[in-house]
């Protein structure tokens, strides 16, 4: 059965109708799409596109809590420099490129499906992206590319190499700028990895703007054994005709 972009919201999908889901995306709700482009993703809880501009974002694992800028693009497909031809008719596969090969013309010239690799599938393929980072506006990141956990990424950075935990940076190309907090509480942070947990028994019982006492706080509540995991409904979306089929899936993305 598909449903409507206005229905996915009872699944904790916000998508507007100018949305672009290519082929499927996974999702812990609530996960936030606006009118972006996701293709073959997976989309950790309360992770955000902000509504405004444009955002493309291509095989990625998003963690929790991610943000991501408006006129951001993440893991762009690449094309092989070093063969014959670089067109897509030399290395893609229908499964890569539907619309493409809905034209006979292309269809004639470009390989035939097959379960044999192919250059989409053997390049270092999926970007992570993780839990809490910041995605700055305008920003490039290449694929493949590994976004550490609470980092931020500067407005307009081209980001060609993996970015460490809680690091800022900024430029062309992307340098290390500071790390968001100092290293022992990064190495903290990192133990507790908070975005394991529910959070909302707490809000009135913490500063968010302040570290380490709300960093004590949450240390304190894990070794009592009252921190309890955060196991949202999980899904898959599929485009299928005019619409999307949805379908649980038995377990979180992120433990």
């Amino acid at each position: 059965m598909t449903t409507s972009t206005q229905a996915l919201r009872e699944y904790g999908l916000m998508l507007d109708p100018s949305g672009n889901i290519g082929s499927a995306i996974r999702f812990e709700r609530p996960a936030y799409v606006y009118s972006h482009l996701f293709k073959d993703c997976t989309i950790g809880a309360f992770s955000f596109a902000n509504a405004a501009g444009k955002v493309s974002v291509y095989r990625c694992r998003i963690g929790r809590y991610v943000q991501i800028g408006e006129s951001t693009i993440l893991g762009p497909p690449e094309h092989p420099q070093d063969w014959f031809s670089n067109h897509p008719f030399a290395f893609t596969r229908p499964r890569y490129m539907p619309r493409m090969y809905q034209l006979p013309d292309f269809a004639r010239l470009a390989p035939e499906e097959s379960d044999a690799p192919s250059y989409v599938n053997t390049v270092r393929n999926e970007t992570i992206i993780g839990h809490e980072a910041y995605i700055g506006a305008g920003a490039f990141v290449r694929r493949g590319i590994t976004i550490g956990n609470g980092a931020a990424i500067g407005a307009r950075a081209v980001v060609t190499r993996d970015v460490p935990d809680y690091a800022i940076v900024v430029g062309n190309p992307a340098r290390v700028l500071r790390l968001r907090f100092a290293e022992n509480i990064v190495a903290r942070m990192q133990k507790l990895a908070w975005w394991r947990f529910d959070l909302a028994p707490y809000k009135h019982r913490v500063d968010w703007s302040k570290v380490e006492p709300t960093l004590g706080f949450l240390e304190d509540e894990l070794a009592a054994g009252r921190l309890q995991l955060l196991r949202p409904d999980t899904y898959e979306v599929r485009r299928e005709g005019h619409g999307y089929a949805v379908q649980q899936l038995p377990e979180p993305l992120f433990a």
